[in-house]
């Protein structure tokens, strides 16, 4: 579209239907019953005309106050807020009454007046974006993430209002018989490590899964785990890395599924049969459905492209972030966030995304200083970082902590907690992994065997 045709359009009558606004209103002055039914699909900013606007305020305020709304009562109300000339006086309130004579169609002339009030979001979003992309008033990416959120909040249309729970029965009962036919426990998307799935189900869609640990916990090698055994079950992953570079963690993939030490991959010290096995496994990682974004710490941006990578790929199922400490928040000419603020809002719309684009998102974070200060290091939920939004948005929080970290006696030298510390579906309490420091990757923990000492490195 060209600036000349676009501005010609908006020159345009904007998008309405008076004649429907009109009936509404009218419609409530009939059956004031009728307003509810309205407001499950309507707010008064979607009423193009003004006056219109005004009334059905008006109208809301007479419901609250559970007076009648009739001639009288609504005249009176608009006279105190001194809109009643504005609107055009009682003569134009009785030509609403008369306009109409039943309220029996009221939600049909809504969904009008919605659809025309949506057209004229749309329309005022793309002027906006034609507007910044030809000044450079804002990075691209923010300039495309608020296009992209526009679309999805139109997408989603009216609200649904409430459904019987028979419906929601049948849906139910035909997730559990499919369940049940494939005799698998992991309802959500696998994990890969049996005991995080048996006791949770995997990370379920629509969800926002927190997993927080102090530094060289692991946060990382989990959240690379968890990508490279969801995507060989065929779930489409995106790792976002506000930490290290697409290279490091392929690296880390590479070193898990092979079995070969990270520090020999990076110096390339490898025996022939280890290249061999690594060439092998280089083959399949590339088959993965599995995206990696290294170059980017803007949350705006971050959406924008989860977004677009969405419509590409739509078997895209599980989003893992990592982190979002290093992940900026910051809009473009808005006055500079306190960090709790940019965190609440990263936490907020992390979970908006994952019910919007039907995903798990997966965030990794840092837990603040005060393990370090007492005698137990075993951390907590008021360690997270920075934010409560954290705590109050997840769905599901795992503390990682390994004994190994600050005690180098420790019974076990591979073994690594997560303390399921909330899960809103389901039980809570600590899982065991073993974390191989020497290939930097998560995997089952099996107890030792009689004999075995397991206070030397002993890797697999």
């Amino acid at each position: 579209m060209t600036s000349s045709v676009l501005e010609d359009n908006l020159r345009k009558v904007p998008p309405q239907n008076l004649e429907a606004e009109s009936s509404i209103l009218g419609g409530i002055l009939l059956e004031n019953e009728a307003v509810n039914r309205v407001q499950e699909v309507l707010t008064a900013d979607d009423f193009y005309r003004e006056s219109h606007r005004k009334i059905f305020l008006a109208m809301l305020g007479l419901c609250d106050r559970k007076e009648p709304i009739d001639l009288i009562t609504l005249s009176d109300f608009l006279k105190v807020t001194g809109d009643l000339e504005v609107v055009g006086g009682v003569a134009y309130l009785a030509s609403l009454a008369s306009a109409i004579p039943t309220a029996a169609n009221i939600q049909y002339y809504a969904r009008i007046v919605k659809e025309k009030a949506q057209r004229r979001q749309l329309i005022q979003v793309v002027a906006e974006v034609h507007e910044h992309l030809y000044e450079d008033q804002e990075d691209f990416m923010t300039t495309a993430s608020h296009l992209w959120s526009t679309l999805s909040s139109l997408q989603n249309g009216i609200p649904k209002g409430f459904i019987h729970v028979r419906d929601v029965v049948d849906k139910t009962i035909k997730q559990v018989e499919q369940a049940y036919e494939r005799q698998d426990l992991v309802t959500g998307i696998p994990t890969g490590l049996a005991d995080f799935d048996n006791r949770v189900g995997g990370i379920h869609r629509g969800t926002e899964v927190l997993i927080a640990g102090r530094p060289s916990m692991g946060k990382t090698a989990l959240g690379v785990t968890i990508a490279k055994n969801a995507a060989e079950k065929g779930y489409g992953v995106a790792f976002v890395s506000a930490e290290s570079p697409a290279p490091r963690i392929v690296q880390r993939i590479l070193a898990g599924a092979s079995g070969i030490e990270n520090r020999d991959l990076m110096r390339g010290k490898l025996t022939d049969e280890e290249f061999i096995e690594l060439t092998r496994q280089a083959t399949r990682v590339t088959n993965l459905p599995l995206w990696l974004l290294d170059s980017d710490r803007s949350w705006d941006r971050i959406k924008a492209k989860l977004r677009a990578l969405k419509l590409k790929e739509p078997n895209l199922a599980l989003v893992i972030i990592d982190y979002v400490g290093l992940i900026s928040a910051q809009l473009h000419g808005e006055r500079r966030l306190e960090r709790y603020l940019e965190i609440g809002r990263i936490s907020s719309e992390a979970k908006g995304l994952a019910i919007d684009l039907d995903l798990g998102v997966l965030l990794l974070s840092q837990l603040n200083r005060e393990v370090e200060g007492r005698t137990s290091k075993k951390p907590k939920l008021s360690d997270l970082r920075e934010s409560g939004c954290l705590e109050q948005d997840a769905d599901l929080i795992g503390l990682l902590y390994r004994e190994t970290y600050y005690n180098e006696d420790a019974r076990y030298k591979d073994l690594a907690e997560l303390d399921i510390a909330k899960n809103r579906d389901g039980c809570t309490g600590v899982i065991k992994l073993r974390f191989r420091e020497e290939t930097v990757s998560f995997s089952d923990w099996e107890e030792p065997g009689p004999g075995q000492d397991w206070r030397e490195k002993a890797y697999a």
